[in-house]
């Protein structure tokens, strides 16, 4: 139902046009008459404290004209239907955006038309509005399955980020503590953008999170029963790509399972370079695939990065890729900050590249600094 607001210095006009309008909801046009003024100076502030969808307001009154009245209005600003004895005035009434200028005594046919047509508009921007409003929820909801923060296990420096390129993101990470000694570091690209790449990565985290938390805890079998469980739940052209590592404090060992994620980076104190290229096929592809593993000696200052391509795929102007080569310089440079300082440091320097331009993938980067 529309909300609609009557401004006439002659009473007898209000009330023809009020009759006239709620036959209008009788007969299914659906619109509540929420106030009325005689007067323009009276009319505005009613119509900023009762935010109508419309204004049926004549031109001709005493003090504020109607079209005075229509320049004053604050936005967000009702629509305009003029009603008024005198045709003269219909250039300056379109020039205040009016949606309609109605010749009294008003025909009703022509009102039930303008009436069906503002109606529809208002529906349109309704759904527009509600559609933004779960838009932005989602993404809120989104936001907060990643972590706030880095893991607490001592001898580990930990944090991420997520930035979708269209609010609602393919991509995540997680920190998930595996035991006393053990934590876990896992980043997801589900395949495609948008709402349904959302909804497919957040049912992705908790499989794994499920996993987990059941006592799965080697990166090989956790992306082989990841794998088991997704095989079917989504359409035969999605997949996800999903790298796993989990450090081990007692034992010094970093174990990393990759199912067709971008290699991992390992970046020593020293400067040297280690990639760990992925051990099996993307989840989703087949129900009996099977990863690999590896187990490295983790040594203090080592600098572990897990990254989504939309990283590395960032295009320049001119068309160039920041591509792995960029974001090692950055690792390098920036080993022995920590790891929070870190991910701003690979961001900024993305930015940078860009130009600043609309990321056309989700970026999202996972650091972990041995200390």
């Amino acid at each position: 139902m529309i909300r609609g607001f009557i401004v006439d210095d002659e009473e007898p006009a209000r009330d023809r046009l009020r009759r006239l309008l709620s036959g209008a909801e009788m007969s299914g046009s659906g619109i509540e008459i929420v106030g009325e003024a005689a007067d323009g100076t009276d009319a505005l502030p009613q119509i900023a404290r009762l935010m109508p969808d419309v204004v049926f307001l004549d031109i001709q009154m005493p003090g504020l004209s109607g079209l005075d009245v229509a320049a004053r209005l604050e936005p967000p600003r009702p629509r305009i239907v003029f009603c008024t004895a005198f045709d003269q005035f219909a250039i300056d009434a379109f020039e205040h955006h009016a949606v309609d200028y109605l010749l009294k005594p008003v025909n009703r046919e022509r009102l039930m038309g303008t009436l069906a047509r503002i109606s529809g508009e208002v529906d349109d921007q309704r759904r527009q509005v509600y559609d933004l409003h779960e838009q932005r929820e989602a993404e809120r909801t989104q936001a907060r399955l990643m972590p706030a923060s880095g893991t607490a296990l001592e001898g580990l420096d930990c944090a991420g980020t997520c930035r979708p390129a269209r609010g609602i993101g393919g991509d995540y990470y997680d920190f998930l503590q595996l035991d006393a000694d053990r934590v876990g570091l896992t980043i997801g690209d589900v395949s495609g953008k948008g709402t349904y790449a959302g909804l497919l990565v957040a049912a992705l985290q908790a499989r794994l999170q499920a996993l987990v938390a059941r006592g799965v805890h080697d990166p090989a079998r956790i992306l082989r029963e990841l794998n088991a469980l997704t095989v079917g739940t989504m359409e035969g052209h999605r997949f996800a790509t999903v790298a796993f590592a989990a450090y081990n404090r007692a034992e010094k060992t970093l174990a990393c399972s990759s199912a067709g994620h971008p290699p991992a980076v390992i970046v020593s104190g020293d400067g040297s370079v280690h990639l760990l290229e992925s051990t099996g096929p993307a989840i989703g592809w087949g129900a009996d695939q099977t990863f690999g593993e590896v187990t490295l000696v983790a040594r203090p200052g080592d600098v572990l990065a897990l990254y989504s391509d939309g990283v590395t795929e960032t295009a320049s102007p001119s068309g160039d890729l920041f591509g792995v080569d960029g974001l090692l310089r950055t690792l390098r440079a920036s080993r022995h900050r920590p790891a929070a300082e870190i991910i701003q440091d690979v961001m900024n320097a993305v930015d940078r590249f860009s130009q600043g331009a609309p990321a056309e993938d989700d970026r999202t980067l996972v650091v972990a600094r041995i200390l």
